[in-house]
């Protein structure tokens, strides 16, 4: 029984991350492919924009939605005060951005994108709370369908569009824009007639959810800043060329996160449940949340390791020579934080269910402003590598700062299998990089050193995974 929960919770979970970062990567390098350099540089540039303002209007609401209805089954009213905010929010910020773009008559094509680009994002962003309803209610699945032919939409349109020659920037919006619209309409129809989610707005109750959410929205707006303030600041001061290089390189360690991203929808609920009476970890349930790091940090480790070795030789041929050896040291630095991302999604993760908001807040906080300052230091001299840099820089910071909050307050992890995962992945990937040989059968030697000396060395077991299973499927 608990396997076949798993398997259903993982696959439901996993059909949002597959149609997000899977068919969502896949629209982006057709893009990237078949258009220049700084069109694609724009693309990048624009939505890391409209991400940011986007994040700026939800002020903190997602994740405080999410865990009152995770955590009670008569708070569903959150997620309709939540897409009220979010409407009225949106449509407020698109004509004020199509009123300023019209008044400053700016001439830069980054200005220019921006309200149409921005109409994209905010239609997802008025979707969301309505895909945080159904995900507070572990039904990952409709979301799921809806976003993976919505995305196989976007796809199907651009290869089109690239047959016939007419894959251009403005195309490429019209693409977005369409897609995202179907997406908020067919989330709101189903909704609307497969759930009980009445959309009856109650101001007293709205003005109590904001003022819970203020408490992280500081946070929030930093958090975001962690991974789009380096793109935002390199369409400022470098070239779109590295702007289009790093950006590139981004989204692939975004890829690279998927399982995580899987995982992450399952355990915040898990643990708002666990951590809603008592914010302190129970000895006995101890174990298994030491295993559950164990086994990711076994999977994160390997991912930089394969994907490091496969990088430039596979898409100097998938790109046509645009990207990989142009871009190969800064995919290097930012899979160093994969580890540590998985790391932290947990120390989050129990962090945010045992209502540490505070401290999460001042430790985003602390990391975005330390982010910015090394990219404005970084960027000009080291361009993209500058930028990544600085991202790996402020996610050892974060991890160290979250690690001690979690360990002090709610459950003393060790930090060890953590180290030796990463010194294992590095020692097999330095090692098969002496034997100059095809990077296949490189592949193939270093995945199987890995995989022998973790099972060997007693790093990883079957108890560590039945234990991990559990955590997820319970």
């Amino acid at each position: 029984m608990t396997k076949s929960k798993l398997i259903i919770k993982l696959f439901s979970s996993g059909l949002q991350a597959l149609s997000v970062q899977v068919l969502g990567s896949i629209f982006f390098y057709i893009v990237s492919v078949y258009i220049s350099k700084d069109d694609f540089a724009i693309i990048s540039w624009t939505n890391a924009v409209s991400i940011f303002i986007t994040t700026i209007l939800g002020v903190g609401l997602e994740q405080v939605v999410i865990r009152r209805i995770a955590a009670s089954q008569r708070s569903d009213w959150a997620a309709a005060a939540y897409f009220t905010h979010s409407f009225i929010g949106f449509g407020a910020t698109f004509v004020f951005l199509l009123l300023v773009e019209k008044i400053t008559g700016s001439k830069s094509e980054l200005y220019n994108n921006l309200p149409w680009f921005f109409l994209a994002q905010g239609l997802i962003f008025t979707a969301l709370p309505l895909k945080q309803f159904l995900n507070a209610k572990e039904r990952f699945a409709p979301y799921g369908v809806i976003s993976i032919i919505s995305n196989i939409g976007k796809i199907a349109a651009a290869l089109l569009l690239v047959k016939n020659g007419q894959l251009y920037l403005n195309t490429v919006l019209i693409i977005l824009i369409c897609t995202s619209a179907i997406e908020l309409i067919s989330l709101l129809v189903f909704v609307l007639t497969k759930t009980c989610l009445s959309f009856r707005f109650r101001f007293s109750a709205y003005t109590r959810l904001v003022k819970e959410s203020l408490a992280q929205y500081i946070a929030v707006i930093f958090d975001i800043s962690l991974s789009r303030m380096d793109w935002i600041l390199l369409g400022i001061m470098a070239t779109g060329s590295v702007l289009a290089d790093y950006s590139f390189a981004y989204r692939a360690y975004e890829l690279a996160r998927l399982p995580m991203l899987i995982i992450a929808p399952i355990i915040l609920p898990r643990f708002s449940k666990l951590l809603s009476i008592n914010n302190k970890v129970d000895i006995e349930y101890e174990i298994y949340i030491q295993s559950f790091n164990r086994s990711e940090q076994f999977l994160a480790a390997g991912i930089p390791l394969v994907l490091n070795i496969i990088w430039s030789p596979l898409l100097q041929i998938l790109t046509k020579g645009k990207y990989g050896e142009s871009n190969s040291a800064e995919f290097l630095i930012l899979s160093l934080c994969i580890p540590l991302q998985f790391f932290m999604n947990l120390l989050w993760s129990l962090a945010f269910g045992a209502k540490k908001y505070k401290s999460v807040s001042l430790i985003t906080v602390a990391c975005a402003v330390t982010n910015i300052f090394l990219n404005v230091a970084l960027i000009p001299k080291f361009g993209g590598a500058g930028a990544a840099t600085a991202f790996f820089a402020t996610t050892i910071l974060q991890a160290g700062l979250y690690f001690r909050l979690v360990r002090n307050e709610i459950i003393k992890l060790s930090l060890l299998p953590n180290l030796l995962f990463i010194a294992d992945a590095a020692l097999c990937y330095l090692l098969t990089s002496m034997l100059h040989i095809h990077f296949l059968l490189q592949l193939t030697a270093a995945v199987a050193l890995y995989l022998l000396t973790a099972v060997f060395t007693g790093l990883i077991s079957k108890q560590h995974v039945r234990n991990f299973k559990y955590l997820l499927a319970e």
